[in-house]
Parts: structure tokens; C-alpha cells; sequence
């Protein structure tokens, strides 16, 4: 069965690829931030996309943690033509939209995301450290799309008083159609923090290191992490499908050497998913 393909919109499978691999690969947020900017036309043509769905993710209970959970996974798109879009936590404005050629499209404007808040009683591991509160992340993004591939940066401060930090991600993948039903995505993500971000996240101050036991630690700047992801995404009508998720990252750097992660967790971040979606 053939689904109607839009050239103006990436296609849903990468977009439930890349919100199970972000959500699983960092506890720090329960819902995943997405990359990409639309998903597959609605089946009436319309401008308005509309995607439901749910799932379950196996991911750690926060990020650096060496202990995993699983977590449902409610996943809501809502998206008008190209130009907005709300993802689980993330919304954006596709302010410039530009294509220098037909297999070629460029798109940039302003995005803000919700961080959930990591709290002691999460895991013992945490306990003396305090809680990091829930941030707010508002900044720009950028996305390239060339065909099947796909290449995206991100950068955002928090707003909210959670980190206080700001974070840049840089993405890409590119994505495969096995058969009429049957799709591949494969990615891959790296991101950057500041001081603020990685002293809450992995610092230990000395009154953290009093209760907590570990050795005071001053995190710096710097890219925090790597990973790679892939998705299959099988349509099972013109409006249901399903996708498996799975994906690896690793800290890097001050994230890896933290007492936390050192000591207590790991720097080896695993995760997958499945989940059902329907497309209005």
C-alpha cells in the first residue's frame, strides 16, 4: 500500500524515531524534544497535522543514571502546514522556510522546550544532591532537509530557573523505505552544554558533597555526549502505524568523569521504545 508523500513535510516515522530516542537516552526529560519540523500529510489533504500516540520507552530514571526504567510514553503531534508545530514538550515556528531546489529544503525560527525537573527521591544514588527544577528552554533552531537525509542544529537557554544553562544539539539522519510498509530511520545526535547546565546536572558543590558523600566536582563546558539511534516504522493502514525504537549514547568528557556517573551510574545511556500512533 502506498501512502501519499508530501515534499513539504518530513515523514511521521522520523519523528517518532527521534522523539523515543531523545526521550530514552536522557531521563531529563520524561517527553523527548523532536528535530523534526512536520510530519506526514493528513490522510484528508489538509493543512493541519494531527498525530496521537502511545507507548512505552525503557530509558534511565535520570541522565547518567546506571539504572533504567520503563516509562508510558504519550506522544502528541499537532503541526499547521510547515510553518508551527507542537511535539510532546516542544514548539516551534518555522519563520524562514526556504528551497533551492525541489529535494532541498531550509527552515529556521525560534523553539522552546520543557526539561523535566530531577528530583532526589528519583533513585538513592541522587540522595544529598538536591533537586535540579523542571527548566523552560526557549532559542532557535535550524534544520537542511536533502532528500532522505537530514541534518538539524539546536540551541536554547533555560528560562525557568532549572539549570539556568544553555544547551546546543546538532542531529542528523537520514531515513529508508524497505518496502511499501516498511520504513528505516538511522540517526545520530551530539550535544553541548555550558557550565550552568553541567554544574546542575554533574557538579558537586562542597555542601552537595557533605550530605551526598561524594568529592566536590566542578563540571565545565564543553560537548557532553554522543549517540546513535534506529527506527522501523511498519504503516499499518493510511492512518495507523507502529515503531520500534533503540538507540546508545555516551557521556563524554566532564558528564563522564562526574563522581556521579563515575561512582554511582554510567556513562553508557541505553534505551528503546514501541509505540502505536494514529494520524488524523
Amino acid at each position: 500500500m502506498n501512502i501519499p508523500r508530501s515534499t513539504d513535510t518530513p515523514t511521521l516515522k522520523q519523528s517518532l524515531a527521534i522523539a523515543a530516542s531523545a526521550a530514552a537516552v536522557t531521563a531529563a526529560f520524561l517527553f523527548a524534544p523532536a528535530d523534526v519540523h512536520a510530519q506526514e500529510p493528513p490522510a484528508d489533504g489538509g493543512d493541519w497535522n494531527i498525530v496521537l500516540g502511545a507507548g512505552a520507552i525503557y530509558a534511565p530514571d535520570y541522565e547518567g543514571s546506571k539504572d533504567n526504567e520503563v516509562l508510558p510514553f504519550p506522544y502528541l503531534s499537532v503541526g499547521y502546514k510547515d510553518i508551527a508545530y507542537l511535539r510532546g514538550p516542544e514548539v516551534g515556528v518555522n519563520i524562514v522556510r526556504v528551497r533551492p531546489a525541489d529535494d532541498v529544503k531550509i527552515s529556521l525560527g525560534p523553539v522552546a522546550r520543557f526539561r523535566r525537573d530531577r528530583a532526589e527521591k528519583r533513585n538513592a544514588a541522587l540522595a544529598g544532591l538536591g533537586k535540579v527544577d523542571t527548566a523552560i528552554e526557549v532559542g532557535g533552531a535550524a534544520r537542511l532537509d536533502v532528500g532522505p537525509a537530514w541534518v538539524a542544529l539546536s540551541v536554547a537557554k533555560d528560562v525557568a530557573g532549572g539549570h539556568e544553562g544553555v544547551v546546543g544539539t546538532a542531529s542528523g539522519g537520514v531515513d529508508f523505505d524497505l518496502s511499501d510498509d516498511l520504513s528505516l530511520s538511522l540517526s545520530g545526535t551530539t550535544s553541548w552544554a555550558d557550565e550552568k547546565y553541567m554544574r546542575a546536572y554533574f557538579g558537586v558543590t562542597p555542601t552537595q558533597a557533605a550530605r551526598s558523600g561524594l568529592s566536590v566536582y566542578t563540571a565545565g563546558k564543553g560537548i557532553k555526549d554522543a549517540g546513535a539511534n534506529i527506527a522501523l516504522t511498519y504503516r499499518l493502514s493510511d492512518h495507523w502505524m507502529i515503531a520500534a525504537t533503540g538507540g546508545y549514547t555516551r557521556l563524554l568528557n566532564d558528564a563522564k568523569d562526574a563522581p556521579l556517573v563515575r561512582l554511582r551510574g554510567s556513562p553508557d545511556q541505553w534505551q528503546g521504545g514501541v509505540f502505536v500512533a494514529y494520524r488524523f
